[in-house]
């Protein structure tokens, strides 16, 4: 018994000298607090540290507008902005990510003005500026189809106004028109959905409608490729539609959904630029 009660204290002695684990706060990976955070990336952050960060690492590609360069993490649908190697602007796509109010994409644009009240006054009707907040909604169709928080005490509006031509592209689409009603029965055939689209070119090189940089976002998630059929419209969008920079186009796309799914958003992405508009 007193070798067990002396070979216990000598090991209490020696933990002593170890450092003892700190409690964490509970993760919120899909948390947006604006003036703050998205997620698990803050807004001050030096680049190195950003891309020192587990599963963030090195951009899938840059884009430089003015003092800022836009980081585009296509995998997470997240772009960072930075200035002076530091985040100043964290921006996103991706309908996981909520507000400490609840505001996501894919949400109705109401769902901002409810949670923060009426926006600042702005030269942009698609972009509701919180200033007090940090927080800045974009909106088409009446949806929110991008969410960013920004330190209003570091930029001022007229420097984040640079995020528009770091798009280079806007992209918007009708409501698609479908073969026929849903039916989500067991067994039940698909039905095909035609779906208009138009493409400002923002940018300063020629953007290309090829079908191929379209893809449909079903309400699953499901990411679906352009149907042959499409090729049978009048206006189908194709390889050889050039938008020119500062130009806009429009073509028809059509898409075979899965029985009993509908539609929730279109992509654009050739590669180099991409957008997203939803339904």
């Amino acid at each position: 018994m007193h070798r067990r009660l002396l070979i216990l204290a000598l090991s209490l002695a020696l933990l002593e000298g170890f450092p003892r684990p700190v409690a964490s706060s509970p993760a919120e990976p899909w948390l947006i607090v604006p003036g703050q955070s998205l997620g698990s990336l803050r807004l001050g952050l030096p680049i190195r540290a950003l891309h020192q960060t587990a599963g963030w690492g090195q951009p899938d590609r840059t884009h430089t507008a003015g003092s800022i360069i836009y980081m585009f993490y296509d995998r997470y649908r997240v772009v960072v902005g930075a200035r002076d190697d530091v985040v100043v602007l964290l921006l996103t796509t991706n309908d996981r990510f909520r507000t400490d109010r609840g505001v996501a994409v894919g949400q109705p644009s109401s769902a901002a003005t409810s949670a923060y009240g009426a926006p600042g006054a702005s030269g942009d009707d698609r972009v509701l500026w919180y200033d007090n907040h940090g927080l800045l909604v974009v909106v088409g169709g009446n949806t929110i189809v991008r969410i960013g928080v920004f330190d209003s005490k570091t930029l001022v509006r007229a420097m984040l106004a640079e995020e528009r031509p770091a798009r280079d592209v806007f992209l918007t689409a009708r409501q698609p028109k479908y073969s026929k009603p849903v039916d989500a029965r067991p067994g039940a055939s698909p039905r095909t959905a035609l779906v208009s689209v138009t493409l400002k070119n923002s940018g300063r090189v020629v953007k290309v409608l090829n079908p191929n940089f379209l893809l449909l976002i079903d309400r699953s998630g499901r990411a679906l490729r352009y149907d042959p059929s499409t090729f049978r419209q009048t206006d189908a969008c194709r390889s050889t539609i050039a938008v020119k920079p500062g130009e806009v186009a429009s073509c028809s796309v059509v898409y075979v959904l899965h029985a009993g799914e509908s539609a929730r958003s279109i992509v654009f992405n050739d590669g180099a630029s991409t957008d997203e508009a939803y339904f």
